[in-house]
């Protein structure tokens, strides 16, 4: 089995507990406007005008054997492995294999997503992960499907599977100024982390502008917006905070 991958980052401490290396597998179903990582969109392997290769062809055995190469560094700090993209649930069973043959070695699993997917991949995928970094991106639907091209429905709806199959989950929120971080947003917010016993906190991703150079090179557009003030993140954790009972948090 071979599947598409276009970067790996170690010594990650942002993505799950401990020191992790990130995999960020090609491919996304979603067309956020402030993606900040717009060269995961397509599945093929693509360049740069530079030349620069964006995406390499791999196996699942070739990534946990280099992700076990740091295991020490895990085993001491309670870290692992945490799969990103992109979307990896749009590599269903690439995805699966990972997360599979990790769990064989001994790895803590984590998987970032937006939650866009199959329940049936949800399922094949749900046994072998031990921490969900799940995005809310946007609980407005109208406004999803403005801003991400996908609808939300499905987002809540395998949310709220993995929930009820008691799955850990720590809610991710990306704030964008103007689109995502008004009053109705956060309460909506709030009220879905306080529903959901599995969520287990709030992290608070405040929007930085690192994919506006990346999508020109490769004729795309997202969101060309200023980065907004420093204080910004720590507001909008005050703002959530008086809105749900759930831990909020910057990771």
């Amino acid at each position: 089995m071979e599947g598409t991958i276009f970067n790996v980052w170690k010594f990650a401490t942002k993505d799950g507990p401990g020191i992790r290396t990130v995999v960020a597998l090609k491919g996304c179903p979603l067309r956020c406007v402030w993606c900040h990582s717009p060269e995961s969109w397509s599945y093929a392997i693509e360049k740069y005008p530079n030349g620069e290769t964006v995406g390499r062809k791999t196996t699942p055995e070739k990534i946990v054997e280099e992700v076990l190469r740091d295991k020490p560094f895990y085993d001491a700090s309670g870290g692992g492995v945490t799969l990103s993209g992109g979307e990896p649930l749009a590599q269903a069973a690439f995805c699966r294999e990972i997360l599979r043959l990790s769990k064989k070695a001994g790895l803590n699993t984590a998987i970032e997503t937006s939650g866009y997917a199959p329940l049936d991949v949800i399922e094949s995928v749900e046994q072998f992960v031990d921490l969900w970094l799940y995005d809310i991106k946007l609980l407005d639907s109208a406004k999803c499907l403005k801003y991400t091209r996908r609808p939300l429905a499905p987002v809540l709806r395998n949310i709220r599977h993995l929930n009820a199959s008691g799955r850990r989950i720590v809610m991710r929120c990306p704030m964008i100024p103007g689109i995502n971080d008004d009053m109705s947003e956060l309460k909506a917010r709030g009220a879905l982390a306080d529903e959901l016993d599995g969520v287990e906190a709030i992290d608070i991703m405040p929007y930085v502008p690192y994919g506006v150079d990346k999508a020109q090179k490769l004729g795309l557009k997202v969101y060309d917006a200023p980065h907004p003030p420093k204080e910004y993140g720590t507001e909008i954790v005050a703002r959530l905070s008086n809105l749900t009972r759930k831990n909020v948090r910057i990771p």
